[in-house]
């Protein structure tokens, strides 16, 4: 009769093991699912100027990725977006993403970036706006446009169905002075 007994308390504490860790886990993925997933997919959804493309929570990282719709309204969305996102996300990191890479439209941003990196680093950025419209014209694009707050640089190219946007961070650190 004792074995029974024995046998009947691991059973006991084998079951109250597991139900604690369903429990546990199960509190975690809800927590997840409710205040941090639900949240950035509200805040995505009411962005005009992008969609949701693909959204990954994971332990330490967050990823959204975005389908830019309205190019010359996305700056100031973008924006808020990664305020917003930061506040919801706690500890996590946040990566927002632009899906719009079409290959064609990125070998045009390919050859003309060294250009481009070179108005940036030496804070010519009035060079930029000439450069968008050459390569407009060279590659024959519907649109090409850029934009520029003072975090970042967003650069839109377009040529058919085909479109690519990026943005790029205006670093401080990285950035050099031209002499003359």
């Amino acid at each position: 009769m004792g074995g029974l007994a024995v046998q009947l308390k691991k059973s006991a504490i084998g079951l109250s093991l597991l139900a604690t860790l369903a429990l546990l886990f199960g509190g975690w993925f809800l927590y997840q699912k409710m205040e941090i997933e639900e949240p950035i997919r509200t805040e995505v959804s009411q962005m005009q100027s992008a969609t949701l493309s693909n959204f990954h929570v994971g332990k330490d990282k967050i990823q959204i990725d975005v389908k830019v719709t309205n190019p010359q309204a996305f700056p100031a969305e973008y924006r808020d977006l990664v305020a917003r996102t930061k506040n919801i996300a706690g500890d996590k990191q946040v990566a927002i993403v632009v899906a719009n890479q079409s290959e064609a439209m990125t070998q045009v941003w390919k050859s003309g970036q060294f250009i481009f990196t070179e108005a940036l680093d030496l804070h010519q950025y009035s060079r930029i706006p000439a450069l968008i419209a050459e390569w407009k014209q060279t590659n024959k694009l519907d649109a090409a446009d850029a934009f520029m707050d003072d975090a970042n640089i967003y650069v839109y190219l377009k040529k058919g169905t085909e479109d690519f946007y990026t943005i790029v961070p205006r670093s401080e650190a990285k950035e050099v002075t031209a002499r003359g």
